[in-house]
Order: C-alpha cells, then sequence, then structure tokens
C-alpha cells in the first residue's frame, strides 16, 4: 500500500483515477469496512486503485482540543486495517487550522488535481470543507463538471444501531468487550511500544510489558483477561490498567503478564486484546500482599481465557 504524508507527494504519484473515498477511519470498525468493501467495488469498475483520504491528528482535536475524543486505536494500526480492507492507497494528511479554512470547493477541486478519480463514494454522514459546509450534492455537482461520479453509503447498522467509532468507545469505555468485539469485527485492543519500568512486577516474579495508554480510549482501571501479540507470537495473559495506587503512580498505564512466558519485548510492538474484566483497582499494603493478589488474577485469567 502507497502512503503519502503531503498532496505534492501525491500529485508526483503514478496513483491515478479509480476509486477514492475520505474520512477518519478511527477504529476501521465494520461501518468503515462496507464503505471501504464499496470503494473496492467501484474501484474495480473504474479499472483503477481504491485510494483513502485520511487525517492525523482528529480535526477536534485541533479544532476543539477539550472536546477531543480518544482514539480507538494509533494511526500505524489505522493504516494496517485499511491495507488488509484492501486499499492501495492512502493520503495521511496534516489536519491544521490552515486545512481548516479550506473552502469545500477548494478541498474538492485539489482532490480531483491530485488523483482524477472516476469515482468518490462518502460515508452517509459525510460532510467537508470550512464549518463542515460541503455535502454530497456539492460533489455530485463538481463530478458532472469533471466527469466523476458519486456514492454515498448508507448507514450501517448492528445490534439496534448505527455502528459507529462513538458507540465503540461508549462499549469500550463499560468494559462491554463483546458489543465492541462485534461493532469493530475484531477484538477491541490497545497497541504501542515496550517501555521500560521500574521493573516492580519482575521483583515479585510477575514480569509485565508495560504500553502508554496515551490519548487512546480504554475500559475503567482494573485488572484483566487478554491475549497480546508480538512479533508473529501470541501469548495468554493478566493485564493491569490503571495508575499503581500502591506505589502512588500518577500515569495511566497498561502493563500486561504474559502467562506461561517471559521474553524480552522492550522497544518491541505489543498489541493487548481485552477479553474479560476480572476485578476492580485497588491499593495494597505491600508487595506481598500485592503479589498474592497477583497469583489470584493470573489464574482468573487463566480460566478465562482456557
Amino acid at each position: 500500500m502507497h502512503i503519502f504524508h503531503s498532496w505534492e507527494q501525491a500529485k508526483l504519484s503514478h496513483i491515478k483515477g479509480g476509486a477514492i473515498t475520505v474520512g477518519n477511519f478511527d477504529g476501521v470498525h465494520m461501518g468503515h469496512e462496507q464503505v471501504l468493501a464499496e470503494t473496492n467495488g467501484h474501484a474495480r469498475a473504474a479499472q483503477g486503485p481504491t485510494i483513502v483520504v485520511t487525517f492525523e491528528p482528529h480535526p477536534r482535536a485541533v479544532l476543539y482540543p477539550e472536546e477531543a475524543p480518544r482514539r480507538l486505536c494509533h494511526v500505524q494500526e489505522r493504516l494496517q486495517y485499511l491495507e488488509a480492507a484492501g486499499v492501495d492507497a492512502v493520503l495521511l494528511l496534516e489536519f491544521t487550522r490552515e486545512l481548516a479554512t479550506w473552502s469545500a470547493e477548494k478541498f474538492s477541486n485539489t482532490l480531483h488535481e491530485t488523483f482524477t478519480f472516476k469515482h468518490i463514494h462518502v460515508g452517509y454522514d459525510f460532510a467537508f470543507g470550512r464549518d463542515r459546509q460541503g455535502h454530497v450534492d456539492d460533489l455530485r455537482r463538481l463530478g458532472e463538471t469533471q466527469d466523476f461520479n458519486v456514492t454515498e453509503a448508507s448507514a450501517f447498522e448492528m445490534l439496534g444501531g448505527v455502528v459507529s467509532s462513538s458507540r465503540i468507545r461508549s462499549a469500550v469505555e463499560a468494559a462491554d468487550f463483546e458489543l465492541a468485539k462485534k461493532l469493530l469485527g475484531r477484538d477491541y485492543s490497545i497497541a504501542g511500544t515496550v517501555l521500560h519500568g521500574d521493573k516492580r512486577g519482575r521483583e515479585m516474579n510477575f514480569p509485565t510489558a508495560n504500553v502508554d495508554v496515551a490519548d487512546l480510549a480504554h475500559p475503567p482501571v482494573g485488572i484483566y483477561a487478554v491475549r497480546a501479540n508480538s512479533c508473529d507470537t501470541q501469548w495468554n495473559g493478566a493485564a493491569y490498567l490503571g495508575y499503581r495506587p500502591t506505589f502512588n503512580g500518577r500515569t495511566l498505564l497498561l502493563e500486561t503478564h504474559l502467562l506461561d512466558d517471559s521474553p524480552d519485548l522492550y522497544d518491541h510492538n505489543l498489541n493487548v486484546s481485552f477479553i474479560q474484566r476480572i476485578r476492580e483497582d485497588r491499593k495494597f499494603t505491600g508487595h506481598a500482599d500485592l503479589a498474592e493478589q497477583i497469583a489470584k488474577d493470573c489464574e482468573a485469567a487463566r480460566a478465562i481465557l482456557a
């Protein structure tokens, strides 16, 4: 999959024609999968590539930082999911306040000048340009003069509602991993580079691989049965998500103990999939009490994951 980071890069490429879609694609959930599958079909009909235009950071993080949603995945995972969906090229645009001032007409004209696509397929709630003033009818008018077709995906509904990133976020924050899995089409997971920690887990014979949760959506603090994978290997595990009150911690961390293995994963990427909540977070009086509880948590995780 080709990845472009600017209009200029994309214009100089050979990726032209085909079909295109535009959106944030946070989480690349089942609703997004529908849009992407339909865009693939339009691309085949046009005998050209499937192209996605997406943004980083999330527009609301730039325009309304205090209202910015927690992300369902980092941009690296988003690109991997887009590639798995059959996308040939992605224009990953940095969203800036300057870009936010572009009129709908300027954005759509630049889009077509860059890729000369034959078809644009958009989501049911698609809007673009300054103050989201542009809509599908504006694209259709432009298509009549520039010779491309425009189609709009219908809302993708499952389990009594429209599949959306905000609905999945709510499920994750309620630790409803079954619902999140159905809406995403896969287990909800948090991925990141394994960090060097203070080694307290190792001192208690429960070494952990620690990942910064940063701006990601996450369930309530507590202990979880998880599956983790890195470097084509998968492990069962018990994960702690929290601030480590026993040690007066202040940073939210995901600490995963891999059952029956202790690989060196420092500086490697680890993907941790949440399966079921085991218990709430609590403060312990010392290392011995904490180690005893961790042993019980690991047994609970084994039983859940068996």
